[in-house]
């Protein structure tokens, strides 16, 4: 999980701090405070009913994070391809540095899925808790990509470009998707505390569907491959997940109200 997002030498506002005499990456600090932070919030936020059903969310969290982390360094592998067939060697440097929010979301969500039909637990609802921890986290882990340099968009010419280490002033779509973040934050923490009688989930759905949404828009203007029908592998992947999000909110919306007129 600590690594070292990988970018060019010389690139980065603040790509190292000296910590007890060594060099540490500062994506790694922030990924890793972003994660300690979410986790947090989360089991601050669980209320006392929940937690006569503690032990089996816990299990279920625990599940979403690794999937999560093996979905977000599988999706670095599989953008990548075209260097691994040339030199399969480089596949440590994709597997040891870099890791993708996409691939993360849809790896967590696999993870939930999977411990909730193995262990029979699909009857416990942590979506709406978990979500507001998951924008805090993402959101904090963004200023790691700011500091390190990775992540960035295209060149640009307004005020808020920020040279990275090429020479050239790129607009800081890090900086922008950590404002999203923080706002989707707020978003879903007020509709958690605000309605005691939200359909399950519906929070965790939300989060699936307008990150994904923001992440198809912020593609345009960020650094990346665009080989796919013009688009990169992160708006394609955007695409499929909207829709089947949307389909999947349709679908429990409905439940919910049946569910609520039996």
């Amino acid at each position: 999980m600590l690594d070292n997002h990988f970018v060019p030498d010389g690139y980065g506002i603040i790509p190292y701090i000296t910590l007890f005499g060594k060099e540490v990456s500062t994506y790694s600090i922030f990924v890793l405070l972003g994660l300690i932070i979410g986790i947090l919030w989360f089991m601050l936020t669980v209320s006392l009913k929940d937690k006569v059903r503690g032990d089996k969310a816990y299990i279920i969290v625990l599940s979403a994070l690794i999937f999560g982390i093996i979905g977000s360094k599988l999706l670095v592998v599989i953008e990548n391809i075209d260097v691994l067939i040339k030199d399969i060697s480089q596949i440590r440097v994709f597997l040891f540095t870099g890791k993708s929010i996409v691939g993360g979301l849809i790896g967590g969500f696999i993870g939930v899925k999977l411990a909730k039909k193995l262990l029979k637990l699909e009857n416990i609802r942590t979506g709406n808790r978990i979500a507001p921890a998951i924008a805090l986290g993402m959101g904090i882990g963004r200023i790691g990509c700011f500091l390190t340099g990775c992540c960035f968009g295209i060149r640009t010419s307004l005020p808020i470009g920020v040279d990275f280490g090429d020479g050239v002033s790129r607009i800081p779509t890090q900086l922008i998707e950590m404002i999203f973040c923080f706002i989707l934050f707020i978003y879903l923490f007020y509709k958690q505390r605000k309605n005691n009688k939200l359909i399950p989930g519906i929070l965790f759905n939300e989060l699936v569907l307008y990150y994904f949404t923001f992440r198809f828009l912020i593609e345009f203007i960020r650094d990346t491959q665009k080989n796919i029908l013009f688009l990169s592998i992160y708006q394609i992947i955007s695409i499929i997940g909207i829709v089947y999000i949307l389909i999947r909110i349709r679908k429990e919306k409905k439940l919910w109200m049946k569910k609520q007129m039996s």
